[in-house]
C-alpha cells in the first residue's frame, strides 16, 4: 500500500494504539502483528512507524544502565546456557524481563566489558566478542529486533534515504530546481533540510522554500523534538517550507500556530494542479 492519499490520523486513533500498545509485556513479532490485525484500517507502513516510535520511547523509560541489571541479567543467560538444546536464549529472556531482544544483548555486553567503546563495537559487530556462545546469541538477538538496535537503524536508514529519492525524482519530473543537503553543506550551512529550493514553489498558494522529508509517523512528540532542532532553523534561515510525513501524522498538529503560518504539512508530495512555479527573469 503506498502512502499517496493518506490522511492525517484522529487524536482518538492514535490514543487507542498507544493504549493498547501499553498493554504488550513483549516486544516481538507476534505482539507487533496483533496491534496490526486490530487496526486494519492503519496502512501497514503507518502502524509499522507508530509502533517503532512507541518501542523507542518505551525502552528510554524503563530501561536503566546499571551494573546490578546487566549482571542479574547475565546470570540468568548463564542459566539458560547449560542446556545444550537452549536456542534462542536472549529473544527468550527479553521477552521474559519486557525490553527488546537487542536492549537486553547491549545489557549482557555491558557485564562482559565496562568500557562502553568496547561494548558499542560488539553491538555493531558480533564477531568481535570472544565467547562465541555469546557472540552468536547477540547476533540472534539484534536480527530478530527489528524496532531496535544496528539492524533496526539500517532499516530505517534505508527506508529514509528511499523517501528522500522519491522526492528527488518527482522534483526533477517537475522540473523544479533544488540544492540538496551535500551541495548546503559545501556552501557552509550546518542545519539544512533535505532540499532547498532555488526558486520558491506556492503549494495551495503557500511559498515553498524548503522540503523536508521525514519517512516516518508524526506524532506530537517527534514533531516538536523537530520543530526545536530543525524546523525553526529553516524557517529562520531560509523562509516557509514543507514537511513531509510519508506515513501520517497526527490531525492535531495541523491546528498548531506553526502550521500554515511556518511550514505545511503533507503525507505525500503535492500533484501539479496545487503547484506554483516561478521564474526568475534574467
Amino acid at each position: 500500500m503506498t502512502t499517496t492519499g493518506l490522511k492525517p490520523m484522529p487524536l482518538k486513533t492514535y490514543n487507542a494504539i498507544v493504549k493498547d500498545f501499553n498493554r504488550i509485556t513483549s516486544f516481538n513479532r507476534k505482539s507487533e502483528n496483533e496491534l496490526r490485525k486490530k487496526y486494519k484500517e492503519v496502512p501497514p507502513s503507518t502502524m509499522g512507524s507508530i509502533i517503532s516510535l512507541l518501542v523507542q520511547r518505551s525502552m528510554k523509560q524503563s530501561y536503566r544502565k546499571s551494573p546490578v541489571i546487566s549482571s542479574k541479567y547475565y546470570e540468568l543467560y548463564e542459566e539458560l546456557m547449560k542446556d545444550k538444546n537452549q536456542g534462542d536464549v536472549i529473544n527468550r529472556l527479553a521477552e521474559s524481563q519486557g525490553i527488546s531482544p537487542a536492549l537486553f544483548a547491549r545489557s549482557l555486553l555491558q557485564n562482559v566489558s565496562s568500557d562502553s567503546a568496547v561494548v558499542k563495537k560488539y553491538f555493531k559487530d558480533t564477531t568481535l566478542i570472544e565467547n562465541k556462545d555469546l557472540a552468536y546469541q547477540v547476533f540472534l538477538g539484534i536480527m530478530n529486533d527489528n524496532q531496535y538496535g544496528p539492524y533496526a537503524d539500517i532499516i530505517k536508514q534505508s527506508i529514509g534515504l528511499e523517501y528522500e529519492l522519491r522526492l528527488e525524482r518527482e522534483l526533477r519530473m517537475m522540473n523544479i530546481s533544488f540544492s540538496d543537503e551535500n551541495l548546503l553543506r559545501l556552501r557552509g550551512y550546518d542545519k539544512t533540510p533535505d532540499f532547498k529550493l532555488d526558486v520558491p514553489i506556492a503549494v495551495d498558494n503557500f511559498i515553498i522554500n524548503w522540503i523536508e522529508s521525514k519517512a516516518l509517523f508524526g506524532d506530537e512528540e517527534n514533531h516538536l523534538g523537530y520543530m526545536k532542532e530543525q524546523l525553526m532553523c529553516y524557517w529562520n534561515r531560509f523562509g516557509p517550507g514543507m514537511v513531509i510525513y510519508w506515513f501520517g501524522y497526527l490531525e492535531a498538529l495541523d491546528s498548531t500556530p506553526e502550521v500554515n503560518n511556518m511550514f505545511i504539512l503533507r503525507t505525500n508530495f503535492p500533484d501539479k494542479s496545487s503547484i506554483t512555479q516561478y521564474k526568475i527573469d534574467l
